[in-house]
């Protein structure tokens, strides 16, 4: 397996940024905040409420720098937008075989409908795209997820089959997955 190394700074398309989490940034408060504000709609916050602001910054840092955390091996990017003292979503990366890397997003129900999940997830899956061993990109949604499917779609990705659910109670449920290649040129590197 692949360790994402993390970026040097802050990736940026002009609209929105992804950055490392940090608690200095006062992404701690930012989550507690989003849950006594009710703001969890979608679940875009993983495993929120069930833990603290605290853990769930402490863990996303932590598989950044290569020690186990809860996440596993998710490396999280904080979105951002200039001007904007808090985090406005979250986007995940996670490797699964053979240079496949998976992408996870989500975006804090007051500032969805503005095209930003999409810009977030096209800088993270063009910075993933980039890096060595990355054979691919993908995003694997539930066939009812309509908001995720047109983000996926405006952020470059392409649907490439459906697959079996897994996991406890998947039954015959199927998911979409959608890609998003490594171009040509980072490949031969």
């Amino acid at each position: 397996m692949a360790i994402l190394t993390a970026p040097a700074g802050t990736l940026t398309d002009g609209v929105v940024e992804l950055r490392l989490p940090s608690p200095d940034a006062g992404d701690i408060a930012t989550v507690d905040r989003y849950v006594e504000d009710g703001q969890l709609d979608g679940g875009w916050l993983p495993d929120v409420p069930l833990v603290t602001g605290e853990r769930l910054v402490t863990d996303w840092l932590a598989c950044w720098h290569g020690h186990p955390s809860r996440t596993g091996g998710t490396f999280t990017f904080v979105v951002t937008m200039p001007g904007e003292p808090r985090f406005i979503g979250v986007v995940g990366v996670a490797e699964h075989d053979d240079g496949a890397f998976e992408l996870s997003y989500g975006t804090a129900p007051a500032w969805r409908g503005r095209g930003l999940a999409s810009r977030a997830a096209r800088l993270a899956a063009q910075w993933v795209a980039s890096q060595p061993a990355v054979r691919t990109v993908e995003v694997l949604l539930d066939q009812d997820q309509g908001a995720g499917e047109r983000v996926a779609v405006k952020a470059g990705f392409v649907l490439a089959e459906t697959v079996p659910r897994s996991g406890p109670g998947a039954g015959q449920a199927v998911q979409l997955r959608y890609i998003m290649d490594r171009p040509a040129a980072a490949r031969s590197s």
